[in-house]
């Protein structure tokens, strides 16, 4: 493959999540007045991994974007989120320790897993220091990788879903000192995270999409009601377990003429405010049209934004 590097890439970072029939690319400059706002994205169809290579590769060629620094998603399949207690051992020991614990929860060799550790600060309900242990195993991590390297752009760092919608702090104000959750919703399912400060502490996955949400007709209030009790669930686990102010604000995305009936429904039912993440604000013009598909893969672009 002839790739070709621009100025422009330079500057740029190309987030990109593999998903089964696609792949979804966001680029968005790093720096400068323009950080954080969406130069250009796309969904680009293809099925398994031979294509979906292929296709990333070709859209880099075409954009000029060899050498570009990338953010590649890993599908939730792909990565399991554990959270434990932190074993009593020094720093350089805890990735050990945490094999250790894990061993039985995952379902292949531990030596053969890859794992990233992320601490959770203490709260009255729970004294003792909690953890994040994000788990896969090495064949997996390293089919990313030659897929990255592949097409050409430079591979910065393995993301995991539930943990990039917090990068949209980097261009939105939000309160550092509150709780915040986000609904993000694909064709066939949804994600709700739930976020003390920059910390992740609930993630749930929805089994409702887009799909079923604009197509639920005379059963659409059925529909809500499941989003409804999801909803209350995650936030009574998320206040008995952890004992910390209620999210005031729940923000979703898309924003569809469909998604708006269904916020519509659901702020009579809860105390928190229903709103939309208004990404053309932040995003610039590029994002105003926004796709669900890409909305994943802008977020792990984020994480290597600097305002000035």
């Amino acid at each position: 493959m002839n790739l070709r590097f621009s100025l422009t890439a330079a500057n740029s970072i190309v987030g990109v999540d593999f998903l089964p029939t696609g792949v979804a690319v966001a680029e968005l400059p790093a720096r400068g007045r323009e950080a954080g706002r969406i130069r250009r994205w796309a969904f680009l169809p293809a099925s398994g991994e031979a294509a979906q290579q292929e296709a990333l590769g070709q859209w880099v060629e075409e954009h000029r974007l060899g050498k570009a620094r990338c953010h590649c998603l890993m599908a939730r399949h792909d990565v399991q989120i554990l959270q434990l207690e932190r074993p009593p051992v020094e720093d350089d020991e805890l990735i050990e320790a945490v094999k250790w614990k894990i061993k039985d929860l995952i379902g292949f060799d531990v030596d053969q897993a890859v794992i990233e550790v992320f601490e959770l600060p203490p709260t009255p309900k729970n004294p003792r220091q909690q953890i994040n242990a994000i788990v896969s195993s090495e064949p997996v991590v390293r089919r990313y990788i030659e897929r990255i390297a592949h097409s050409g752009l430079d591979l910065q760092v393995l993301d995991v879903q539930e943990l990039v919608l917090r990068n949209l702090r980097r261009v939105m104000a939000f309160d550092e000192g509150r709780s915040l959750a986000l609904l993000d919703f694909l064709d066939h399912d949804g994600l709700l995270t739930l976020y003390h400060g920059q910390d992740l502490h609930v993630a749930r996955d929805f089994k409702i999409g887009l799909r079923d949400i604009e197509t639920a007709g005379e059963d659409s209030e059925s529909l809500y009601d499941q989003v409804l009790l999801e909803l209350q669930r995650s936030m009574d686990y998320f206040e008995s377990t952890y004992d910390l102010p209620l999210p005031r604000r729940l923000l979703m995305f898309p924003q569809t003429a469909a998604t708006e009936r269904m916020a519509k429904y659901l702020q009579n039912f809860v105390g928190f405010d229903v709103d939309f993440i208004a990404l053309q604000r932040v995003g610039g013009e590029a994002a105003a049209d926004l796709d669900p598909q890409p909305f994943p893969a802008y977020c792990a672009a984020l994480r290597g934004v600097q305002k000035p």
